[in-house]
């Protein structure tokens, strides 16, 4: 059952642009005081409601314990959660913005992902426990698994600023969706933006093929700078039409794999950010196939906002769809 706690709100003021629902998930980690001195720090638009979600899940110390003893440990435990986020609330509340607190009982990325579906949320705010790629694979990441099923763009935040940003584009709709989003939102817009485009050194057919018998070098050559002038352009139109709105932006064409060509990006303008739109491949697909997004979240050191290719951003903007993700 969810239960409302604790509500804070503010006088208004005009600031720009529109309105929106954020979900922030806080479990009073270290790595969640990111999030939230990030969703403090921000100047959200007029009118922008904040939703604080701490899901409290059952503890494997908790077994054993008889119903007296476990309504004790337990009635401490949420004391201790009401005061942490009455004293969040107390931070998050300003001018122009609601902030509400509550408390659901579950799995947590479960739990995140039904909440942002039932509120209608805009954007989650999650913190990043940073366990690397193997704890990660093997362990699990309420990040990773919250990036793949929200019905909405994931900010993990690894830092407390939200700016210079990285957008990573490769021409795709998904990166499309992520570069309108870096427009459409004011919080956004006004940081300057590296649009970051990257080539493959070789093609991945020939990587795979050990360079093959018959490949002529010099047809080689003309397909891999076709493909860097492609991505040039690509990153250049994406320029062209952010400064059109008004952002700060600037163009950059790496060589090597999506990834890598991304992190050496983001530690050239110690980006504070970095925005990469997903295709939304899940489960086996993901697996199989590998996703940039991914390994972005689990490799860069910065913040890392996901913008999966689900609806056009004018959509999601002016009203957020339903997922149908069952819990």
């Amino acid at each position: 059952m969810t239960v409302t706690r604790l509500t804070r709100s503010a006088g208004k003021t005009n600031v720009e642009g529109h309105s929106m629902k954020v979900l922030l998930a806080s479990d009073g980690s270290p790595s969640a005081k990111h999030a939230e001195e990030l969703l403090a720090t921000v100047i959200w638009p007029e009118g922008t409601e904040i939703e604080v979600l701490c899901v409290d899940q059952f503890r494997d110390a908790e077994i054993d314990l008889s119903p007296d003893r476990y309504d004790a440990v337990h009635a401490a435990v949420r004391q201790e959660i009401d005061e942490r986020l009455a004293a969040l609330l107390e931070r998050l509340s300003g001018p122009g913005r609601t902030a509400r607190a509550r408390i659901v009982v579950g799995r947590p990325a479960s739990a995140i992902v039904y909440e942002a579906e039932q509120l209608g949320s805009e954007i989650v705010i999650v913190g990043s426990h940073n366990h690397g790629a193997l704890a990660s694979f093997a362990l699990g990441s309420v990040s990773a698994e919250v990036a793949d099923l929200a019905p909405c763009p994931v900010l993990v935040a690894r830092r407390s600023t939200l700016g210079p940003i990285v957008l990573g584009h490769d021409g795709s709709d998904g990166a499309r969706h992520a570069e309108a989003l870096v427009e459409a939102w004011p919080f956004l817009a006004r940081e300057h933006v590296r649009v970051v485009s990257v080539s493959r050194l070789l093609p991945p057919w020939y990587a795979l093929a050990g360079g093959g018998p018959g490949i002529d070098g010099e047809l080689l050559q003309h397909m891999l700078d076709a493909e860097h002038a492609e991505g040039r352009r690509f990153a250049n139109e994406a320029v062209a039409r952010l400064t059109a709105g008004g952002v700060i932006a600037g163009a950059t064409v790496s060589l090597g794999t999506p990834a890598d060509g991304l992190l050496d990006a983001i530690a050239e303008s110690n980006a504070q950010l970095v925005v990469v739109g997903s295709r939304g491949n899940t489960g086996i697909a993901r697996v199989i196939l590998g996703s940039v997004a991914r390994s972005i979240l689990y490799r860069a050191p910065c913040s890392v906002l996901i913008v999966r290719e689900q609806k056009s951003i004018d959509q999601h903007w002016r009203a957020m769809g339903r997922a149908g993700v069952a819990v």
